[in-house]
């Protein structure tokens, strides 16, 4: 970086940083206000899984004794309030009002095929529309699961058979992987869509600033006719999104460990584990957003430079957005072991390995080519702003 082209990035900076909304947007958000949205997330979903679990639900119910076992299974159960229907008909009419959640129809025959040895289906009235409904759907289900196992007990007993003759094999899972991984694994499919979507637009507004604002107010020119050339006008301008950008991910990744730290508490209530990350994993996560940055900072810098205005910027910027969110999306529902060829793919090469990162699958081969083509990307749009920015034509079209 030459001293003229130092001075234009120190210079944009400061006056970068003087702006209120890119400290709120770039640091105090992604730093303070995520984590606290992401606990507080937390705390509410835990909260509501507890009172689902704990709701009683009203139930309907058909033909009871027509199924031994029933009354017991249903008692047990003490979430649930038991009424009784002589037709289905009653029963459905009462799952559509919602005077009941679901309903469980039992036919007549069940009382004399189950004895005899033969099988019986009974039905489950509910709305697939209502949370509740579903709820009390699944408690019918278990409730129906254990009258059938007593049933499956009592017939292998008047047989005299072992229960074990219908399991021969038990299988036993054991979790070989740390805790840092599995938490890795959890937060690979919401980290790297935070982290792109930060780091490709953090420096959004300093980049509209930057050209298209300067546009509007009038100071391009007289920054042009400075000693700078214009190359190193457009370099110095390209570090400074470029640092914004990098900073706006280092902050969201330090947001999120701070969320994940300080105890995420739906972790271990919705997915039977708490949330960790390691620490190195943070900083190759940091190394791997740089080529992005850089990459997203050189688009902002395009459309920047093209548009007239920063009002006419953010309409051209809405297309890039759904190419950069794209990827991020799809992203969080691939796996670590993706095909190599998506390490040619911008933007999602750069989730991946953010996910083999997390959740320790170092692909070598995998890593360094995404590295690769992303530093390539990032070059070839850099030089592409540069380029633009040096044609009147375009840098002051009407």
């Amino acid at each position: 970086m030459t001293s003229r082209t130092r001075t234009v990035f120190l210079k944009e900076l400061r006056e970068t940083f003087r702006d209120k909304r890119v400290i709120l947007s770039v640091i105090v958000s992604p730093l303070l206000v995520t984590p606290m949205l992401m606990v507080a997330m937390g705390f509410f979903v835990s909260q509501k899984v507890k009172a689902d679990r704990a709701e009683h639900l009203p139930v309907g119910i058909v033909g009871a004794a027509h199924l031994p076992g029933l009354d017991e299974a249903l008692g047990e159960v003490d979430t649930l309030e038991v009424r009784h229907f002589d037709t289905r008909a009653e029963a459905e009419n009462a799952v559509r009002e919602r005077t009941v959640r679901a309903a469980l129809v039992v036919p007549p025959h069940s009382a004399t095929r189950l004895p005899a040895g033969e099988s019986t289906r009974v039905e489950i009235l509910f709305d697939g529309a209502s949370d509740k409904s579903r709820n009390a759907e699944s408690r019918l289900k278990e409730v129906v699961r254990k009258v059938a196992e007593a049933e499956v007990d009592r017939r292998l007993a008047a047989r005299g058979i072992d229960r074990n003759l219908l399991e021969p094999i038990k299988t036993e899972s054991v979790n070989l992987a740390s805790e840092e991984k599995v938490g890795g694994f959890i937060l690979g499919t919401i980290l790297p869509y935070i982290v792109i979507l930060t780091a490709a637009f953090g420096g959004m507004n300093t980049a509209f600033d930057l050209c298209a604002g300067e546009k509007e107010r009038g100071t391009m020119e007289t920054l042009l006719v400075s000693p700078a050339s214009r190359h190193e006008i457009i370099l110095g301008k390209l570090a400074t999104i470029g640092v914004v950008s990098i900073l706006s991910a280092l902050c969201a990744i330090a947001g999120l460990v701070l969320a994940v730290q300080g105890g995420f508490s739906a972790a271990r209530s919705l997915m039977g584990t708490d949330l960790s990350i390691a620490y190195p994993a943070v900083g190759a996560m940091l190394l791997i957003v740089i080529p992005l940055a850089l990459m997203t900072a050189a688009i902002l810098l395009i459309v920047s430079t093209v548009a007239r205005n920063q009002k006419e910027a953010q309409a051209y910027i809405f297309p890039f957005m759904i190419v950069i969110m794209l990827p991020a999306v799809v992203s969080s529902v691939m796996g670590p072991e993706g095909s190599f060829a998506l390490a040619f793919v911008p933007i999602l090469n750069t989730a991946i390995v953010m996910k083999q990162v997390l959740t320790g699958v170092f692909d070598l081969a995998f890593i360094a080519t995404a590295l690769a083509t992303s530093v390539l990307y990032a070059v070839i749009l850099m030089k592409l702003a540069v380029n633009l920015f040096e044609r009147e034509s375009i840098l002051f079209r009407n």
